[in-house]
């Protein structure tokens, strides 16, 4: 990152040392002021070459050629598809009172995208990308990441953004069943679908990071960045650093009877850091393929949820002591209120992060298939829930 930051310093002094040689004699420059000028922007420019130079060699040290090549062509664009899914499973034990039932009733909502399909364009400069997609299908949202690569590390960010309108919540309780006869109590298991006027908002955050121990002889970013070639089979070690953030929320008085449904809860969101260590192994079964797999196991070190409670109308009608028709409330006193928050940590607990690559090369040209699987998990008294989030893309480019 050191050298990612003095070279682009030296980038822009050498551009502020051009832009100074453009003056305007008649504007009132004289020649000797253009011409010391002319000198500093020179001596700007050799400066700026040297950066370059040492900044190339050092991406490039340490490399055993043999097993990996580094491309003429530093520049890459490449179109992508992108098929995506993030499901989030929560469980709670809530008060079966305001459900029409007796007892505690197990509450399982459950807030799962359709497979989405988005395009999008990645644009990288050796190990440098930078990636935005928006969905075409599927559920509306858009994705977008950078990363940054280099012979011993990666570093990865990705922010993916989506709506949703069809939660699932499915319940397991005592209930009420109400006949000609009166009501009896029956256990009864069944899930609801909801369709909401106003839908889901969700946004997660993964950053996470790799430290290659092979790294004369293993490439990361020839998998995933296609900024050099693997030319032939390695594996190595990998230790890894994950952080993950998620934010869902529906707190909209159109959602007032899920929020009722779901504990009075409307927003939910968590943080999570990870650690861990695993393997990365490329293939070359051929000149110009590479298949690439790697898993790494990871320890949960801090996991925080965060949730917001809410109070309504419709929660206000499913208190009273009579029966009252949410409906038949009048517009002007429907009111939607925050209640309050609830915060706790939760116990160190295993994650696990995979991915799998396959890669085609010929010319200046490549293809790429990749995915990536991320599972994130909470615990808390009567509360646990999990998310699973993954990707897979397809895409072809070229190196300029």
């Amino acid at each position: 990152m050191k050298r990612l930051l003095i070279y682009s310093c030296l980038t822009l002094t050498s551009l502020m040392g051009y832009a100074q040689l453009d003056v305007d004699v008649d504007a009132g420059g004289t020649r000797q002021e253009t011409q010391a000028q002319s000198a500093e922007g020179s001596k700007k420019h050799r400066l700026f070459n040297k950066a370059k130079d040492f900044v190339d060699k050092k991406w490039v040290k340490n490399v055993d050629t043999l097993y990996i090549q580094n491309p003429k062509q530093v520049w890459r664009i490449s179109m992508d598809s992108y098929l995506s899914q993030s499901d989030l499973l929560m469980k709670s034990t809530i008060d079966g009172t305001n459900l029409g039932a007796e007892g505690d009733v197990r509450c399982k909502p459950r807030i799962r995208t359709d497979v989405s399909t988005s395009l999008g364009v990645r644009v990288g400069y050796k190990g440098l990308a930078a990636h935005y997609a928006f969905n075409v299908a599927g559920d509306k949202g858009r994705d977008f990441s950078l990363s940054s690569s280099g012979t011993w590390y990666c570093v990865h960010f990705r922010l993916h953004e989506f709506k949703t309108k069809e939660p699932e919540v499915h319940y397991e309780g005592n209930f009420y069943n109400f006949n000609e006869e009166g009501s009896d109590l029956e256990r009864m298991s069944f899930t609801n679908t909801w369709a909401l006027t106003s839908p889901i908002k969700a946004k997660t955050m993964v950053l996470d990071g790799y430290y290659i121990f092979n790294k004369r002889r293993f490439s990361y970013k020839a998998a995933y960045r296609q900024s050099v070639i693997q030319r032939r089979s390695a594996g190595s070690w990998l230790a890894g650093a994950m952080f993950y953030y998620s934010d869902f929320r529906f707190d909209n008085i159109a959602n007032a009877e899920l929020i009722l449904n779901m504990g009075d809860v409307g927003r939910i969101k968590q943080w999570e850091a990870n650690l861990g260590a695993g393997y990365g192994y490329n293939f070359v079964p051929a000149k110009g393929w590479l298949i690439s797999a790697m898993a790494m196991p990871m320890v949960t070190l801090y996991n925080r949820v965060k949730t917001y409670s809410y109070d309504s109308y419709y929660r206000e009608c499913a208190l009273a002591e009579e029966f009252l028709d949410p409906e038949e409330v009048a517009p002007e006193d429907r009111f939607f209120n925050q209640m309050g928050t609830d915060a706790h940590s939760n116990r160190i607990r295993l994650n696990f992060n995979a991915r799998l690559s396959l890669t085609y090369n010929w010319n200046r040209y490549f293809v790429n298939l990749n995915g990536q699987f991320y599972n994130f998990g909470y615990h808390h008294k009567s509360n646990s829930g999990r998310l699973n989030d993954w990707f897979a893309n397809a895409s072809i480019g070229v190196r300029l």
